[in-house]
């Protein structure tokens, strides 16, 4: 089982504006919890009640509202960035006496994926990705040829489907160990790239899809939606 924690907390909610210009995106509410509640409560429902948050922009507002944790039955540490350094750069800031395995999840998700699945495929592999299926219409017909003009075939208004990245990683003590090795402190580092690093260092990587509930409160049309079905409920 997990027992560490790690919420992504310190972006700038670019795609929020003007809402974030006052109040941090993963303090924006959804009914009356704030965004990063349902990621604590839902840490705690798997027992992990250790959870480090990365904090930047606005981070005394983030900090002055969740304090210590202690009202939502867990421990808050803050790893507080001095500039961007992405969710796996991020994971280089963590204390130097850490050595465990850690779930980290991006902290604009609403989402019940089950840790406990993404915990038992870190016994057989270092880093675990959530993926959640989406499907993109397109509106006109699509048509596929050859080199010729012949038509192959013409499917009218499909679906395409897709495996997107859900924001959510199990990593192994292995890779936290890599990443406190090779990855500087305060160096931007986005987790495709600590990807590739793995990968040529030969390490064991999978996707565990989850086909439950999963929103991501990044834009703001999705953010909108989201409170609107919750006021409708």
């Amino acid at each position: 089982m997990f027992k560490y924690g790690f919420i992504m907390a310190g972006g700038q909610g670019k795609r929020l504006k003007p809402l974030t210009s006052a109040i941090p995106k993963p303090l924006l509410p959804v009914g009356d919890k704030p965004i990063i509640q349902f990621i604590i409560e839902h840490m705690k429902e798997y027992g992990i009640n250790d959870i480090f948050i990365s904090v930047n922009y606005k981070k005394e507002i983030v900090k002055s509202f969740l304090r210590d944790g202690s009202r939502y039955g867990v421990k808050l540490t803050y790893i507080e960035e001095t500039e961007r350094t992405g969710t796996a750069g991020s994971l280089a800031l963590l204390p130097e006496g850490f050595d465990d395995k850690i779930l980290v999840s991006n902290g604009d998700l609403i989402c019940d994926v089950d840790y406990n699945t993404i915990n038992t495929l870190l016994s057989e592999y270092d880093l675990v990705l959530t993926g959640v299926e989406k499907q993109v219409p397109v509106d006109f017909g699509v048509l596929k040829t050859n080199a010729t003009p012949e038509l192959l075939d013409w499917e009218e208004k499909p679906k395409f489907k897709y495996i997107i990245n859900g924001g959510i990683y199990g990593v192994s003590k292995k890779v936290i160990d890599y990443i406190k090795e090779n990855i500087p402190r305060n160096q931007y580092i986005d987790m495709p790239t600590l990807w590739g690093m793995m990968k040529e260092n030969g390490m064991k990587l999978a996707v565990h899809i989850h086909r439950g509930k999963w929103h991501d409160v990044g834009r703001m049309e999705d953010y909108m939606a989201l409170t609107s079905s919750d006021e409708e409920q």
